[in-house]
């Protein structure tokens, strides 16, 4: 680091100075921050807290529900903790143009942030009423690969409902038997389910089945992908009404959602006699183009699909602006079948699935459309209502 220097206040006057590299400090600010509320009760979780912790900085941000801690390398001068408003920094830190950062905090709360030529000055507030961010624990914890556990929210996350985020139905359910975890979302018209393993090591003897939002599987989608560099396996762990999940540069706590989650394993059905195989980049295409002229309202396209042609015909029709027709190379096996659906729920699944084919399986016009990916570390389970058609 260059090494910034204040001439503003010796540092026996100082409660806190550190010095953080501009774009790691970026990083850290913008993820933090989404758990910042701005209608809070309390006007001081809409800033974040600074705090150091050896030759680290920990930036953290809670509104009650969602807590995010995010850590990062910093020299520390003067080591201390503060508060300062999440928006205002964010904007600060986003337009800094040095490749350093220095903020020191004199006894007044006043911080000073220099970059480059760049000095800002903002109010800060003791980090003496801000409640407690994480709760720690003893026990020991259980991993998954963060590959996998992305690649299952990925694959769920978007079914959950975004009508009413007080329903159960926000919320995914994430279940630890032994040494496997399953994660599955439902809105009432569609339903994904994930199933795959812990980490080479961990094991939960007793299966537990808890309710996390929908909103918290983003954000930490978000957090694993912002620091993916240095770390393998995502480590999580319960407390009462609560999961945490860490890795070496972040932790991510979130309230659960009381409550007992569908028995959605039910609604799936064992067997579906007829299989249409897609290439993927092909139905995502042919999706796209009819779905210009898809009803507005309903978002509804139908699918075609004859025992003795290779090729699927999908139609939409909007009352407005007429009508659209494509067809797409298919593999298919079965009886003849037409039937309807949201082409914006299967879009979504598609797009999605990392392989290169995607597999329907079908029974009638009024049987749901199953998408299955099993490969040898998850099973993968998709089911789409079907739209009767008048």
């Amino acid at each position: 680091m260059t090494g910034i220097k204040t001439n503003l206040k010796e540092d026996k006057d100082l409660i806190m100075e550190i010095e953080v590299k501009t774009d790691n400090f970026r990083k850290v600010v913008s993820c933090a921050s989404r758990a910042t509320s701005n209608k809070a009760i309390q006007p001081i979780l809409n800033n974040l807290l600074l705090s150091c912790v050896d030759d680290s900085l920990v930036v953290s941000a809670t509104d009650l529900d969602l807590a995010i801690e995010c850590k990062l390398k910093a020299n520390v001068s003067v080591s201390g903790k503060i508060t300062l408003p999440a928006r205002k920094l964010d904007e600060i830190v986003s337009k800094a143009s040095g490749e350093d950062i220095n903020i020191s905090i004199d006894q007044n709360q006043l911080a000073k942030i220099l970059s480059n030529r760049s000095k800002f000055q903002i109010n800060g507030v003791s980090s003496d009423d801000y409640p407690e961010v994480i709760k720690k624990t003893e026990e020991t914890l259980l991993e998954i690969n963060q590959n996998d556990l992305l690649n299952a929210i990925s694959l769920t996350s978007f079914a959950t409902s975004k009508f009413d985020t007080n329903s159960i139905l926000s919320g995914a359910n994430f279940e630890i038997n032994g040494k496997t975890f399953e994660i599955g979302a439902t809105d009432g018209s569609r339903l994904a389910r994930y199933q795959g393993n812990l980490s080479s090591g961990s094991e939960l003897k007793t299966k537990q089945s808890v309710v996390i939002p929908g909103r918290a599987l983003i954000e930490l989608e978000r957090l694993i992908n912002s620091f993916k560099d240095g770390n393998e396996k995502i480590s999580f762990y319960f407390l009462p009404g609560q999961i945490v999940f860490q890795n070496n540069d972040f932790s991510l706590s979130t309230r659960l959602i009381n409550g007992s989650f569908p028995e959605y394993d039910k609604l799936i059905p064992k067997e579906q006699p007829s299989k249409a195989i897609f290439k993927k980049s092909d139905i995502l295409s042919a999706l796209d183009r009819v779905s210009i002229l898809a009803n507005e309202r309903t978002n509804v396209i139908k699918i075609t699909l004859k025992k003795d042609s290779s090729a699927a015909q999908l139609v939409a029709n909007s009352p407005d602006y007429g009508n659209a027709t494509d067809e797409v190379d298919v593999e298919y096996s079965g009886n003849d079948i037409e039937i309807a659906f949201n082409y914006k729920y299967m879009s979504e699944a598609i797009r999605n699935i990392p392989n290169d084919k995607v597999i329907l399986e079908l029974d009638s016009s009024l049987s749901p459309i199953l998408i299955k990916v099993n490969e040898k570390d998850y099973n993968y389970t998709y089911l789409i209502m079907p739209v009767q058609l008048r």
